[in-house]
């Protein structure tokens, strides 16, 4: 499960740079992972933070969430690339990538909120 996890933040990290003026809302804000004790990713007001499996750190670009659906977008070389998650019962669970259009799988393990 890890390891599939892995792949997916890989991606983002591989994919993503700077942007902003995005403003997260507070809900999806704070530290996320399958366990808390090696979390994958935080959020912040207007950046996302890949923990694991290396530290990366890049600004949004944009940022969506309509209760259930949270979307953060990056770019990275001209790629636009958004991390699709569903949020249900205080957990993310990655859903899919999209890269210019061409979209991918997530693992669907749910993340829990750490902090």
């Amino acid at each position: 499960m890890k390891v599939r996890i892995t792949l997916f933040g890989a991606l983002s990290v591989l994919l993503a740079s700077c942007g902003g003026g995005v403003s997260t809302p507070e809900a999806v804000r704070g530290t996320w992972g399958t366990e808390c004790s090696m979390p994958t990713l935080r959020i912040d007001e207007s950046s996302l933070h890949i923990l694991y499996p290396q530290k990366e750190d890049f600004d949004l670009t944009a940022a969506e969430f309509d209760g259930k659906t949270l979307k953060l977008s990056l770019e990275n070389g001209g790629k636009k690339i958004t991390d699709v998650y569903s949020f249900a019962n205080n957990t993310l669970t990655p859903e899919q990538v999209i890269v210019d259009g061409s979209t991918f799988s997530g693992d669907k393990q749910p993340l829990n909120k750490c902090s």
